[in-house]
């Protein structure tokens, strides 16, 4: 028995993901690439999720009002964070 060994059983028959590789050696805090690891298995709360648990929630995105609030939605599609990425990305160059 060692450490290696009952590291490798704990993790035996798991599928890795190379995005995962990506996320972790990127140059960021460390709660930034949690977000991304957490958005990247869709497991961030959002209005879908809290629906899923029978928990409250607002049936629509609350920053646009446009379509559902999911993870693809907020980081992807709707136009508020849309902006607020081309701001930011114009911003870094």
């Amino acid at each position: 028995y060692s450490t290696r060994s009952c590291y490798l059983a704990t993790f035996q028959g798991s599928a890795s993901c190379s995005a995962s590789k990506l996320i972790w050696k990127a140059w960021a805090p460390a709660k930034v690439k949690f977000f991304h690891c957490l958005a990247n298995q869709n497991r961030c709360w959002t209005a879908k999720g809290l629906q899923r648990r029978g928990l409250q929630h607002h049936p629509r995105c609350v920053l646009c009002d446009q379509e559902p609030e999911t993870m693809h939605h907020l980081l992807v599609s709707c136009p508020f964070w849309r902006q607020v990425w081309h701001d930011t990305l114009s911003w870094l160059r």
